[in-house]
């Protein structure tokens, strides 16, 4: 029988889980700051996104954005961007997909010439144009495949290499505990699981127990918890309900990018009723420095790259909804500190507490994606 990571096979106490939290955490041989990591989000936790949020204190390790692993190698300039980094972006993994092991196998190698720290096989993603092409949850169809791939990348490079993934393809398929369970034997560093399948998309709710089989599943390995994860309270509970080791956090980051400095505060002092939200000024100097953090990486780009993330700001950040309107629509860097100013000026007043990003989540089959 294996043994859970963290606990037993009961759920831990309040208490346990405070104090796992703060013990030294390790993945493949890489010290981190905490357990409480920024899971990728396509399009969204690019180099400006991931250095404002780590300079609010609390995150452990990131990763980047999924990046085709034949559009690394070959050193298409959308790429380059993707795995762009600086010295103030660490720890960072970089997450790769592909279909085909040579391609993977060139793509780790790259970046360990490249002087990066760790890399991530994507098995998660559900969008239809990953999967088409034989990456993302596809990969989890075929575990003795899945198994020979990320060993032959395992064996070409000496960085450390983990792997996110979903429960399964859907219900009829669920395959995390049989690969993890693979991959621990290979050498995998560590795996963040997804609490859903393929065909749930981010649909349905995330299944603590689903993620507890993989967690039982392995001996030693660290298994990542991902999912529906918004809150202190909910980072804790999922360690206490699951077992994990760690948990990464996406969409919830996004909702709050203070989500980390929060489960911190906690984990230092679960007896304390001090949240350590952040200030009006807090929120607003927030917005200036990821605009200006991407603006130095991209120029002028920056301002469409922008407008997609005032739809999850909006009410965290104390954006007045037609001002948020505004941040989805603005053309120029003076145009953006103008309505900056105005949301400061008019902080407060918002009345709907529901960001807009929630409201729009895709709909129809997932297989229209």
């Amino acid at each position: 029988m294996h043994q859970n990571n963290c606990f037993d096979n009961r759920s831990a106490a309040p208490q346990r889980v405070t104090e796992l939290a703060a013990e030294d955490f390790r993945i493949g041989g890489r010290l981190l700051p905490s357990r409480f990591f920024l899971a990728p989000l396509a399009g969204y936790t690019q180099l400006a996104f991931r250095v404002v949020v780590r300079r609010q204190g609390g995150l452990g390790l990131a990763t980047t954005d999924l990046v085709q692993a034949t559009m690394l190698w070959s050193e298409r300039p959308k790429s380059l961007d993707l795995v762009a980094t600086c010295p103030e972006d660490r720890p960072l993994s970089v997450q790769i997909f592909g279909g085909r092991t040579e391609d993977l196998v060139r793509a780790a190698r790259w970046l360990q010439e490249h002087d990066y720290q760790g890399i991530d096989i994507n098995m998660g993603c559900p969008m239809a144009k990953v999967n088409g092409a034989g990456g993302g949850a596809r990969l989890m169809c075929d575990t003795s495949g899945a198994t020979e791939m990320v060993g032959r990348v395992i064996d070409a490079v000496k960085l450390p290499v983990t792997v996110k993934m979903r429960l399964g393809w859907d219900d009829s398929l669920i395959t995390a505990p049989q690969l993890a369970a693979a991959f621990e034997q290979i050498g995998v560093a560590a795996v963040t699981v997804h609490g859903r399948t393929r065909a749930q998309g981010f649909h349905g709710s995330v299944d603590r127990a689903g993620i507890r089989e993989v967690v039982n599943a392995v001996s030693h390995m660290p298994v990542i918890a991902n999912g529906d994860v918004r809150t202190p309270e909910q980072a804790l509970s999922m360690m206490s309900d699951t077992g994990c080791a760690g948990v990464a956090i996406g969409r919830g980051a996004m909702l709050d990018p203070w989500i980390f400095r929060r489960i911190q505060q906690r984990v230092e002092d679960p007896d304390s009723d001090q949240d350590p939200a952040p200030s009006q000024d807090e929120q607003i100097a927030f917005l200036r420095q990821h605009f200006e953090l991407m603006h130095e990486q991209h120029r002028e780009r920056a301002c469409l790259m922008f407008r997609k993330f005032a739809a999850w700001y909006g009410v965290r950040l104390g954006v007045p909804e037609d001002l948020e309107d505004r941040l989805r629509r603005f053309e120029t860097v003076h145009e953006f500190h103008e309505i900056v100013d105005q949301i400061a000026a008019r902080h407060g007043e918002r009345e709907q507490q529901i960001p807009t990003a929630l409201l729009k989540v895709p709909n129809g089959p997932i297989e229209h994606w």
